[in-house]
């Protein structure tokens, strides 16, 4: 019994991971939209776009008019009356809603934008709020008033607010998707984050210029892109000392059970590549150099000059 239980716990994780995975997560998240949204020409515009997407998405009535959120299927099965099984989805922490020009602006002119906020929150509570709407035109009337709501929007109710280009109805689409992308995507980046820790991510190839380390491969080149990284340091000399050294311990050793270490150091001759064999002229490390890779992998004060 024990053996089958750990294979059922085994076969959840890796589909637990697998619906993670950002090739696979859109798949397992859906829109939630307000049916308000099919008595309006932007919100008819808007899910035609959507028909011609990959985004999943249902339409419901909502406890505040023209609202969007998110849900994430679990992978778990309920028992739905009258249909069997159903699939078990969860909210995300994710509210948008869209607000007219003329909504937005009787809201202004009545003062009773100050309740948005308050209404998102008892309606949907514990989540983070995005307000869409139309970009404002700086000459229209009241044009100041309308800043200065936004502000307040923005500061005191704490709702981002995302003023869309026209066509809007093309500009709502595009954030809804980058809005889906990124919630779907949210689970595998905090896994990532969290086993990566604050140094291991330097190492995860994730960056520019960074090094792969996989299964014991890439300490070599990672241990020549971090003296390349260095002053004074060029591809010739970082193989030089590669080539003495090929691991930082190799070289920390020396330094510390050699007294000459940090002469023999300077007087290693640098390894040219370009040219004729009898062109090529001999260089030296140097002492400049070997005496700050010494104070570099010796010194126990953070603080110290290079």
């Amino acid at each position: 019994m024990s053996n089958k239980v750990d294979k059922l716990h085994k076969q959840a994780l890796r589909e637990q991971q697998k619906r993670m995975k950002p090739g696979e997560c859109m798949k397992y998240v859906r829109m939630v939209i307000d049916a308000g949204f099919l008595s309006v020409p932007v919100g008819q515009e808007m899910l035609q776009q959507l028909n011609s997407t990959d985004l999943k998405y249902e339409i419901k009535s909502l406890p505040v008019s023209y609202c969007i959120l998110w849900e994430r299927n679990v992978g778990q099965q309920t028992i739905a009356l009258g249909t069997g099984l159903d699939e078990a989805w969860k909210r995300e922490d994710q509210v948008v809603q869209w607000l007219s020009e003329s909504s937005f602006q009787k809201a202004v002119k009545d003062q009773s934008l100050a309740c948005l906020g308050p209404r998102l929150q008892a309606s949907f509570p514990d989540a983070h709020y995005t307000v869409a709407l139309p970009k404002l035109r700086h000459s229209q009337h009241g044009g100041s008033a309308s800043q200065d709501a936004l502000i307040e929007m923005q500061l005191l109710q704490e709702l981002h607010v995302e003023q869309l280009s026209k066509p809007e109805a093309q500009d709502l689409c595009a954030l809804l998707q980058r809005y889906t992308k990124a919630i779907a995507e949210a689970p595998y980046k905090k896994q990532r984050n969290e086993s990566l820790g604050c140094f291991k991510k330097y190492l995860a190839n994730d960056k520019k210029q960074c090094v792969k380390v996989d299964q014991g491969n890439g300490y070599g080149r990672l241990w020549q892109q971090h003296l390349n990284r260095l002053p004074m340091v060029t591809l010739e000399v970082a193989e030089s000392i590669i080539g003495q050294y090929p691991c930082p311990r190799k070289l920390i050793d020396h330094f510390s059970s050699d007294p000459t270490a940090v002469q023999s150091l300077a007087d290693l001759k640098i390894k040219r590549c370009n040219g004729p064999q009898p062109l090529h002229t001999e260089r030296r490390i140097g002492n400049v150099l070997s005496n700050k890779l010494y104070t570099l992998y010796n010194s126990k004060d953070p603080n110290t000059l290079l």
